[in-house]
């Protein structure tokens, strides 16, 4: 028996995913490397390995090492089996843990997750295969899917309406209820004959189950030959899957859209430990630990990180009021040809200071600041700004300011402010939300027995080692 060494980057996703996961750069080097148990005795090939047991097809290394390969002419089906086996083994323990609900509760897709993943394992299949594909439709009658279709048709006014309601209802959501839904199931678009004797129908509701917001809205308000047109689409999607049935069986098929789900979970694990999502993202793991980050933390990364807490401790600027655009506009002209700032706003400023040359003195960065302020704390130093409108009421005649900032001066927020407190105790936990993500990746590669097909590997012992 020997340990199969697995260099840290597995976690990172391939092919479409690799974005959504913000990349693995995230997480650290991991020393010393996570070492699967691991045999070599596997030699079925259709198998690429097992894990605890589990098989994971040969087609699904395939397939994810193409898909990487469209992005990347030096990815290996090595890095393709690694990436599958520590998704696995992290998607079933964030299942265990999480729960799938909770995985999936931040989605901002706005298809249901299930149609999200279909879509995901054609695009895979299309990308890969795409070549192939489009032989097996050309060697239907005519060259087209049409050859497929037994029988179709456009649902009439009446079902319509008995599905969704009157067109010209008002709605605040474009939502079936449990009786529409009924209905819905009843209205068939299309019928088809795939190879083999595989037939079927597809009515509205699984056309309607498919939609986003705007696609419902579209079945909703009658878009002429849409709820047809997403029923070919869905044909071609049974077709696609057919084909892939057909050649590698559906035990290939069931085990890459598994891998695509674990992708889809993997991704949404990292989110959770605020990996690959913006910094004000909701993520459970970094709230809870930051509420456990102390003082002496904060202090310190107060100290080591002091440039993240600069900012304008105060101006010194000057300003000209205009009454109205083209007052502003001409002055900002004279500026833009060498004028004299103060000598411009003592002739032309309609403020109070104009006679000292619009003279702001030193603006303090306060917690409340006027607009005026506001503006002026947005300028760069030294650079006149363009004449900009003030607020005013919609029956209030609205002036026109243009700002210089003669000096700015920097400083530091303070070590014991709310903000740095929150900045720093954010910045913490999510360095030790993605060692803890990173010891979970050790910990599982440690606990499992994995039976390799050693003729997959494709990659030297750069990024596997066999340890005695």
């Amino acid at each position: 028996m020997k340990k199969l060494s697995f260099n840290p980057r597995p976690l990172l996703l391939h092919g479409v995913f690799a974005l959504l996961a913000g990349s693995g750069a995230f997480l650290p080097a991991l020393q010393p490397a996570a070492q699967a148990v691991t045999e070599f005795k596997l030699n079925d090939p259709v198998l690429a390995a097992r894990i605890d047991g589990a098989p994971v097809q040969a087609f699904s290394v395939e397939a994810m090492w193409q898909l990487a390969r469209l992005k990347d002419s030096q990815a290996s089906r090595t890095e393709a089996l690694e990436s599958i086996v520590a998704n696995r083994l992290l998607a079933a323990s964030a299942r265990k843990t999480y729960g799938e609900a909770a995985l999936h509760a931040n989605q901002r897709v706005a298809f249901a997750r299930e149609v999200t993943l279909d879509e995901q394992l054609l695009s895979t299949l299309r990308a890969v295969y795409g070549k192939e594909l489009d032989l097996a439709v050309q060697r239907q009658p005519g060259g087209k899917l049409d050859a497929l279709i037994t029988a179709q048709s456009e649902p009439d006014g009446a079902a319509l309406d008995a599905v969704f309601g009157k067109s010209d209802a008002l709605r605040l959501e474009h939502v079936l209820n449990p009786a529409q839904l009924e209905r819905a199931k009843k209205v068939t678009l299309l019928r088809y004959q795939l190879q083999q004797g595989a037939a079927g129908s597809i009515s509205l509701y699984d056309v309607y189950q498919r939609q986003n917001v705007q696609g419902r809205v579209a079945l909703f308000t009658r878009q002429p030959g849409f709820a047809l047109q997403q029923a070919r689409q869905h044909l071609a999607s049974f077709f696609v899957q057919q084909w892939v049935r057909q050649r590698f069986g559906e035990a290939a098929l069931a085990d890459l859209r598994q891998v695509l789900s674990e992708q889809q979970e993997v991704v949404a694990l990292q989110q959770m430990h605020g990996i690959g999502a913006d910094t004000d993202s909701a993520s459970p793991v970094v709230d809870q630990l930051a509420k456990q980050v102390k003082p002496a933390q904060i202090a310190a990364y107060y100290r080591k990180h002091r440039e993240e807490f600069e900012r304008i401790e105060k101006i010194k600027a000057r300003h000209i009021r205009l009454p109205d655009e083209a007052a502003a506009q001409s002055v900002a002209k004279a500026l833009a040809s060498g004028g004299d700032f103060a000598a411009l706003a003592k002739r032309h400023s309609s403020a109070a200071d104009a006679a000292s040359g619009g003279d702001l003195g030193w603006i303090r960065h306060e917690a409340k600041l006027d607009w005026l302020a506001q503006m002026a704390f947005a300028q760069p130093e030294g650079q006149v700004s363009k004449p900009i409108r003030m607020p005013a009421g919609p029956h209030d005649k609205a002036s026109w300011e243009i700002v210089l900032v003669e000096k700015r001066v920097n400083g530091y927020q303070a070590p014991d402010s709310e903000s740095v407190r929150y900045v720093a105790s954010q910045a913490i936990a999510r360095d030790a939300a993605v060692e803890q993500l990173s010891a979970l990746r050790v910990r599982l590669l440690r606990e499992a027995r994995i039976d390799i097909n050693r003729s997959l590997l494709d990659k030297p012992a750069s990024l596997l080692e066999n340890k005695s």
